[in-house]
């Protein structure tokens, strides 16, 4: 019987029956892997709670990131309100679960199984535009001829100001054992982080902070801009409400500040300095206070002071979800400082901005009209800016962030905007790094690293260097 059912079936009969075993195999080796970071799982599709149902799309709950707690919450958290309807849903199913498969290498085998399997393992992430970003990104600024890059690219820069990897504990132990298991998680999240990570880098390094503050967003979104927990946690940093505008993030109609890369890093940043300040300097205390609330981890200090017990982090009292929290980040600290040792291979990420910021003080004309004056798609603008409405005149000032190209024209195409993005400065004959750095304001450390050099690195004349804004 088999035989015969072999024989008489039609080719391409025989080639899709190939291809599906070939994506039951995939599927089925990505379910045995754990992961550190992500669980996917498959629920139902629901309809928003903000505004008329009517009108609401459907939209996948995806489960990732370090749970329901969010930045600031505690027992004075902000207000709760509806989530966006065009956001994704994010909080803690499991501790860990199965990474998103990998796709097929055949391209329409790929094609019908992401058409099978988009609703269970890949949320909406407005149709094609992560593809037409990347894109334009790589023709922008991705690839530029005129600067060396580091080895790792940005990892060395994240790499040189990594604070908290000398911690030791079972738990960070595990942690890392648990990223040994399952490398590809860690560079899935950092594909998801490619576009971003620049500007978190940067803001990171302005401010003087650990660079081990990357690892916030990776374990609280994986980087997802439109992440919204059920708690209505929303963006990168997974702000609530209350600590969005207690560390001035405007939510006014038409704009969410939570979901913007440029201001919400800022805020993030702000907000992670000032507990690392209210806990003494310790940034262990910090990060759990941005996770449980500054009231939870204060009142597990003052229990554990009339208990005559220790006060450190791993002393105290807390939610088993901020137990763990802590422990991922450290462990991801200690991954990316020597990745060789953990038997992991980060991916390359450039030391360029793939974005470009445009800086908008005024303008009376809906964001969707410019959009569509430039040639350029809502869906491909939404990609780097969600927190923005199409329908809206949204108050001034503010910051988008888009390929070089595209900020370029946006740029041309509205009043009262400019381009704040990188240049090149040509060296003259006697100039050396310390001169030119002095001459641009900046310091000589940052134009090496932005050029791939050493501080003492000789430079020669003709020689083109890039600059960024500070």
């Amino acid at each position: 019987m088999s035989r015969r059912i072999k024989n008489n079936t039609p080719a391409v009969v025989r080639r899709d029956t190939k291809s599906l075993a070939r994506l039951v195999r995939s599927l089925v080796t990505s379910l045995a892997i754990p992961t550190i970071l992500t669980a996917c799982a498959p629920v139902p599709h629901i309809h928003s709670g903000s505004g008329d149902s009517s009108n609401s799309p459907e939209k996948t709950i995806l489960y990732v990131g370090s749970g329901n707690k969010r930045a600031g919450e505690g027992d004075d958290a902000g207000p709760k309100e509806a989530a966006p309807p065009s956001r994704q849903t994010i909080s803690l199913a499991e501790q860990y679960g199965p990474p998103a498969p990998s796709l097929p290498v055949d391209g329409k085998a790929a094609a019908k199984y992401r058409d099978a399997h988009d609703s269970q393992w890949f949320p909406k992430r407005h149709g094609s535009a992560s593809a037409k970003l990347r894109t334009s990104q790589t023709a922008s600024l991705g690839a530029s001829p005129i600067v060396k890059t580091s080895k790792d690219g940005i990892w060395d820069r994240v790499r040189k100001r990594l604070m908290l990897t000398g911690y030791e504990h079972e738990n960070i132990q595990a942690e890392v054992d648990r990223i040994k298991r399952s490398p590809r998680t860690l560079s899935y999240i950092s594909k998801r982080a490619e576009p971003y990570l620049f500007y978190v880098v940067d803001e990171i390094d302005r401010r003087g902070l650990p660079m081990d503050l990357v690892m916030v967003p990776m374990v609280e979104s994986a980087f997802e801009p439109t992440a919204v927990s059920p708690k209505q946690a929303a963006g990168i940093w997974q702000f609530i409400p209350g600590t969005a505008t207690n560390n001035g993030l405007r939510l006014v109609d038409g704009y969410d500040g939570r979901y913007d890369l440029y201001a919400a890093t800022k805020a993030a940043l702000k907000y992670l300095a000032h507990l690392q300040g209210l806990f003494g300097g310790d940034w262990l205390l910090a990060l759990a206070a941005y996770n449980a609330g500054e009231g939870a981890v204060q009142r597990a200090i003052q229990a554990n002071q009339k208990a005559g017990l220790g006060t450190s982090f791993w002393d105290l009292n807390l939610p088993a979800e901020t137990k763990a929290y802590v422990p991922k980040i450290l462990a991801l600290s200690r991954v990316i400082a020597d990745p060789g040792t953990h038997g992991v291979t980060l991916r390359k990420i450039s030391s360029l901005p793939y974005l470009a910021r445009v800086e908008v003080q005024g303008t009376t004309v809906p964001l969707a009209e410019t959009v569509a004056g430039m040639g350029m798609s809502w869906e491909e603008f939404y990609s780097t800016n969600p927190a923005f409405k199409p329908d809206v005149v949204p108050s001034t000032p503010f910051n988008l962030l888009l390929p070089l190209d595209k900020a370029q024209a946006l740029v041309a195409n509205l009043q009262g905007s400019r381009l704040i993005a990188a240049r090149k400065y040509v060296v003259k004959k006697g100039e050396t790094l310390t001169v030119i750095a002095k001459q641009q304001g900046v310091t000589a450390l940052k134009l090496a690293e932005w050029n791939g050099l050493q501080t003492d690195s000789r430079v020669k004349p003709g020689q083109e260097l890039i600059i960024y804004p500070v």
